[in-house]
């Protein structure tokens, strides 16, 4: 185990891995708002969603893009924190 300021180490993850997410996932969705194989574009075609009209399409494509997203930043941020403490691969042996 390496010697590191637990906390401080912890902090720094988190606020980077946060600080990241939030400028990249906005800068995606603001650059790709005019663009029809863009992520909020591709994920707006929901029949279930349709019915609810234009407005409801859209957030309801944002946040399934929120989700999906935010999940794969925590398990990255997971991953370094683990890091901290263990030696972690992303594979099974």
């Amino acid at each position: 185990m390496r010697a590191v300021d637990t906390e401080k180490s912890i902090r720094q993850i988190v606020r980077s891995a946060v600080e990241s997410y939030a400028s990249g996932f906005e800068a995606r969705h603001v650059g790709e708002v005019d663009n029809p194989d863009g992520t909020i574009n591709m994920k707006i075609h929901n029949v279930f969603i349709a019915a609810l009209g234009e407005e409801i399409q859209y957030y309801t494509s944002l946040v399934r893009s929120l989700d999906s997203s935010m999940g794969n930043m925590l398990e990255k941020m997971a991953i370094n924190i683990a890091k901290l403490f263990y030696d972690v691969s992303k594979s099974v042996e």
